[in-house]
Formats: structure tokens, C-alpha cells, sequence
């Protein structure tokens, strides 16, 4: 049974937004769909979601109809990943200083990025703690990578490059 990652557009947008704020109230289901499935893809690159597949409506089916289905926490993964590409590509599009001068008179308005900047640092700490613990090898449910030369698992060390953590 496929999961519709269109009916989760109302998760998205509350952890895009501000308590009260109507900042992304604009945006289509559609658009926010496109960031889910998108996400999906991506959390997927990064070693989640091995047996499952997304078309691009955001259905999201297992290769094996066996599989258990695609569970809330999985979609709360999709949402964060979401969450984060969508408040990374608003603070490259906020301008932070404009000004205007003709003859005597002048406007500057001065936009901060700091909100969305401590909003983007807190989604991805949260999706950096989730990929530490899939890459941790007392968890059961290590990530491993498959790639055109090898199968390997992944270590928390290797994931970041870090040799001083490789035992």
C-alpha cells in the first residue's frame, strides 16, 4: 500500500513556520509535495529507506509488498529532510541590506537571516543526530552503502571524514 507524501504538506509547513507567522501559507500543497518527495530521494542517498521507492507524485511504495509499510516516524525523516532544503534555499534568497537614496531622501530596511539561520541549525542537528545514530555500530539498524565497487558499512568517523574517530 503506497503512503501519499502529499497528505504530510501540513507537517511541512508547520516545521517551516513560525508560531503565528503566515509565511508559507502561500505555497501550494503541490510545491511542498515536490519538496517531500524530493526529500525522500535524498534521505534515501543517505542510506534510509532501502526498500522503498517514491514516484513523482510522492507515493511512496515498498519494493516488496511484504515490507512493512511506511511508518509515521519514516515520514517525520521525510519532513525534517524537507524542512531543511526548504530553509537553506530561503536564507540564500534573503536579502540581508537594501537601500535607496534619491535627493534628500533615503529608505534602508535591513532584513535578518539569524531566525532562519537558528531554525535551519536545529532541523539539521536533528537530522544529523538521526544519521548518527543509523551509522552507529552498536545500533542494530546500521546504514550501509552500496556502491559500484563494494558493500561497506559506514561509521559515524567515515561518514564525516574524521580519521581521529576511526578505531
Amino acid at each position: 500500500m503506497a503512503v501519499e507524501l502529499s497528505d504530510y504538506t501540513d507537517s511541512l509547513r508547520r516545521a517551516i513556520t513560525p508560531l503565528g507567522s503566515t509565511t508559507y501559507s502561500g505555497i501550494s500543497d503541490t510545491v511542498l509535495t515536490d519538496y517531500l518527495t524530493d526529500a525522500f530521494w535524498s534521505a534515501r542517498l543517505d542510506g534510509f529507506f532501502p526498500g522503498y521507492e517514491a514516484d513523482e507524485d510522492g507515493a511512496v511504495t515498498p519494493f516488496d509488498p511484504a515490507d512493512p509499510e511506511f511508518n509515521r516516524a519514516w515520514i517525520s525523516l521525510v519532513v525534517l529532510y524537507a524542512a531543511v532544503a526548504i530553509l537553506a534555499n530561503q536564507i540564500l534568497s534573503t536579502s540581508t541590506k537594501f537601500s535607496a537614496k534619491a535627493g534628500p531622501v533615503e529608505f534602508e530596511q535591513e532584513n535578518s537571516a539569524t531566525v532562519l539561520n537558528e531554525m535551519l541549525k536545529q532541523l539539521a542537528a536533528a537530522k544529523q543526530r538521526i544519521i548518527d545514530q543509523m551509522l552507529d555500530a552498536s545500533n542494530p539498524s546500521s546504514v550501509y552503502l552500496i556502491d559500484a565497487y563494494s558493500t561497506r558499512q559506514l561509521s559515524a568517523a567515515s561518514y564525516y571524514g574524521s580519521a581521529e574517530l576511526l578505531g
